[in-house]
C-alpha cells in the first residue's frame, strides 16, 4: 500500500534540502502554499502532472519520487 505520511515527508526533506520555502515550491508549480502543504503533510496526493514538475525541481527521478526515496529491490 502507498504510504501518503513517507511520500509527504519525502516531498519536505527534497523541498528543505533545495532550501525552498514551500511558497517558492507553490509559485513553481503554480499552486498554493496550502497545496504544497498538504502534499508533505500526506493529506493530499499530487496529479500525475504535477509529480512530473516536483521531479523536476527537486532534480530527481519520477520513479525515485513516486518510490518516496526508497529503493523497490
Amino acid at each position: 500500500m502507498f504510504n501518503t505520511i513517507q511520500f509527504g515527508k519525502y516531498l519536505s526533506d527534497l523541498r528543505k534540502k533545495h532550501d525552498l520555502t514551500q511558497s517558492e515550491v507553490a509559485d513553481k508549480l503554480n499552486l498554493t502554499r496550502q497545496a504544497v502543504s498538504r502534499y508533505e503533510t500526506g493529506d493530499s496526493f499530487p496529479d500525475i502532472s504535477i509529480l512530473v514538475e516536483i521531479a523536476k525541481i527537486y532534480e530527481v527521478s519520477f520513479a525515485d519520487l513516486i518510490n518516496a526515496g526508497n529503493p523497490t529491490l
